[in-house]
């Protein structure tokens, strides 16, 4: 069960860094400061070479279809997701800035691009907050590409910095009563097979 619940800790914290808009952050300071910092820092897509696009779509696409339903059964509304990470401002913003360091080495118009589909899927997403499959799709390919455009140390000093955070023992558990466990071990599983994707056309 501890295991499990660190599986989607990471998958949570992963949807949560990349901004993905199956839902709209409560008021908390994290949800006020990342999506500046993740918008511009951790979207956008076409940052990989052509020859990488069409696997890192494909990838997407499998990623979107198997995590869906774990999506749809998150109460994005919870403000508990405002809240996250739990640890004080000044450390959250040491995190953030190696967003930022990551956004600024990614290809400009890529993250233009990436924060446009963004902005699609949250003008279509339903009352629950949840985005469209069809864009979601779009969003995890942009990330995807973005991801490529640029060198895996700065991929990993995004990950390392917000995964001392521990929100395995924060958020895992409590994530872990209110959904489908068999769901999100799907959706963890794809998440890990999207990313040997894209770090195979990391830079």
């Amino acid at each position: 069960m501890a295991k499990a619940a660190r599986a989607v800790a990471v998958l949570i914290l992963g949807l949560c860094l990349c901004s993905l808009p199956a839902f709209v952050p409560g008021p908390g300071r994290f949800a006020r400061v990342a999506p500046a910092a993740v918008g511009a820092g951790a979207l956008g897509m076409l940052g990989a070479a052509p020859a990488y696009a069409d696997k890192i779509d494909d990838a997407a696409k499998v990623l979107s279809e198997k995590s869906y339903p774990f999506l749809k059964e998150i109460d994005w509304t919870s403000d508990v997701y405002g809240k996250l990470p739990t640890q004080n401002a000044l450390d959250v913003l040491k995190a953030i800035d190696t967003m930022l360091k990551m956004g600024a080495s990614m290809d400009p118009a890529a993250l233009k691009t990436g924060v446009l589909a963004h902005s699609k899927a949250i003008a279509n997403m339903d009352s629950k907050g949840v985005a469209t499959l069809a864009d979601y799709t779009a969003i995890n390919a942009a990330i995807g590409h973005m991801i490529s455009s640029v060198p895996a140390s700065q991929t990993m000093d995004v990950y390392n910095a917000f995964n001392k955070f521990n929100l395995g023992n924060d958020v895992g558990p409590y994530i872990m009563s209110k959904v489908n466990a068999g769901d999100a071990k799907a959706a963890y599983q794809a998440l890990m097979d999207f990313k040997d994707v894209v770090k195979a056309s990391q830079r």
